[in-house]
C-alpha cells in the first residue's frame, strides 16, 4: 500500500468518526479529573520518558469501595472490641482482686511480724563513763514492761559505783507509764528524780491537749501536740517508729516542752561484752554550746538504745554503753 492510499483512508468518514469518538472520551476525561499526566523522568532510577495514565475515577471507586467494605465490617470489628474490653476488663477485676488479697496477706504477714517481734519485756544494763576512754564509774539498768490493756512502763536508774559512790550518793531515777497505741507510745505520767533536790513531774493530758509539769511544787502547763513523748519513752518510741522516719519529736523533761531536732550521724558497730552490735547513730546539737544527745539505736533489736551520751554545756559527759541485753518478745 502506497503513501496515496493511506492518505485517503485517513480521510475517509470512518476514521474522521473514530477520531472524533477518541477526542470525545479524552475532553470527557479531562473536564471529569479523570485522568492525571506526569512525567516520571523526575523519579529516579527513570531510564527513558514515559507518559503514564493514572485515573482517579478509579482511585475514587476504590475509596468507595472500602469505605463500603469497612462499615460492612464495621459490627464484627465492634464485637471484637466489646471482647476485648471485655477480656480487659475482667482482667483488671481479676488483677483488682489478686492486688488486694495480695495487700491482705501482706497486712496479715506484717500484723503476725509485728506480734512476733514486739517485746514483752527488755531489760539493758549499762556501764556509766564520766569521760570517753576511762573506766566505768558507775551503772545503770532500763527496764521496760508491757502489761495488760496495752499498757507500758518503763524505768531507768543511774548509781555510782566503787570509789565514785562516796562522793555521788544520789540515785537518778526516771519513770515513765502511759499506753501503746498502733503509732507507738503515749505517755501518760514522766517522774524525774536525782536525790531530794530535784523531783520533775509531768502529767499528759491527750483529752486537753495540755502538758502540766510540777517542779518542786510550781506548776506550768504547755499546748501538747500528738505524739509527744517525755525524755525516757522517746528512746523507746523508735521500736514503733523507726529512726529517720520522723526527726522532729516534741518532748518534755519535766521542766518544758519544746521540739529536738535530731539528724542522722551514721551506722556504727558498737562492740559489748556481748557481741559486736550494728547500730544507726543520730544526734542531737546545740550550735550555740557543746550541749547534745547521742543515741546509738540497735538496727537487730527494734532500734533498742545500746548506747547514750549526754554533753553538757561545759563539755562534761555521761556516757552509757550497754553491757547486757534481755528481751521478751509476745507470744504469737
Amino acid at each position: 500500500m502506497d503513501f496515496d492510499s493511506i492518505k485517503k483512508i485517513l480521510k475517509s468518514n470512518q476514521i474522521k468518526f473514530l477520531w472524533a469518538i477518541l477526542a470525545s472520551i479524552l475532553i470527557h476525561l479531562f473536564l471529569l479529573g479523570g485522568i492525571d499526566l506526569y512525567n516520571p523522568f523526575f523519579l529516579k532510577n527513570s531510564d527513558s520518558l514515559n507518559i503514564v495514565i493514572k485515573s482517579h475515577l478509579e482511585s475514587s471507586l476504590k475509596k468507595e469501595e472500602i469505605i463500603t467494605k469497612q462499615k460492612s465490617s464495621t459490627p464484627k470489628k465492634n464485637r471484637q472490641i466489646n471482647n476485648n474490653s471485655k477480656e480487659k476488663k475482667d482482667s483488671s477485676v481479676k488483677d483488682l482482686n489478686q492486688e488486694i488479697q495480695n495487700n491482705e496477706f501482706n497486712e496479715i504477714s506484717l500484723s503476725g511480724e509485728k506480734k512476733e517481734i514486739q517485746y514483752k519485756k527488755v531489760v539493758i544494763d549499762y556501764d556509766v563513763r564520766r569521760s570517753l576512754d576511762g573506766s566505768p564509774e558507775g551503772a545503770a539498768r532500763t527496764m521496760y514492761f508491757l502489761g495488760e490493756n496495752n499498757q507500758y512502763s518503763i524505768k531507768n536508774e543511774v548509781e555510782a559505783k566503787g570509789f565514785v559512790s562516796l562522793f555521788y550518793w544520789n540515785k537518778l531515777v526516771q519513770t515513765s507509764d502511759g499506753i501503746v497505741t498502733p503509732e507507738g507510745l503515749k505517755p501518760k505520767n514522766y517522774h524525774y528524780q536525782f536525790g531530794s533536790k530535784i523531783d520533775n513531774y509531768a502529767i499528759f493530758d491527750w483529752e486537753s491537749k495540755k502538758i502540766i509539769t510540777t517542779i518542786s511544787g510550781k506548776t506550768s502547763e504547755f499546748d501538747m501536740l500528738e505524739g509527744s513523748q517525755d525524755m525516757l519513752s522517746f528512746m523507746y518510741q523508735f521500736m514503733f517508729e523507726p529512726p529517720l522516719t520522723k526527726m522532729k519529736i516534741f518532748i518534755t523533761n519535766g521542766k518544758n516542752y519544746k521540739p529536738y531536732d535530731y539528724s542522722y550521724i551514721g551506722e556504727e558497730i558498737i562492740e559489748t561484752e556481748m557481741d559486736k552490735i550494728l547500730t544507726m547513730h543520730i544526734a542531737k546539737f546545740n550550735y550555740n554550746n557543746e550541749e547534745r544527745i547521742d543515741l546509738w539505736l540497735a538496727k537487730d533489736y527494734r532500734y533498742l538504745p545500746v548506747k547514750i551520751r549526754k554533753t553538757e554545756k561545759d563539755g562534761s559527759i555521761l556516757d552509757q554503753t550497754a553491757k547486757k541485753i534481755e528481751t521478751e518478745t509476745l507470744e504469737p
